[in-house]
């Protein structure tokens, strides 16, 4: 996953331990209902906490 957000000029984030469960529902979710909002909302929040963090280091 991080490969195809560099590719696409994102920043390569990780899930936490404290994230896992929100990520494996969101696996869940696309699994059975094919809903991918779940995964695009929380893969858009992790990103956005890596950005504010490499935004915080340039300060």
């Amino acid at each position: 996953m991080n490969y195809q957000l560099m590719l696409h000029g994102f920043l390569p984030i990780s899930i936490a331990k404290k994230d896992r469960l929100e990520y494996y529902n969101a696996l869940e979710e696309y699994a059975v209902n094919k809903n991918l909002e779940l995964f695009i909302d929380m893969i858009a929040r992790l990103e956005e906490e890596q950005l504010d963090l490499y935004i915080g280091l340039i300060k």
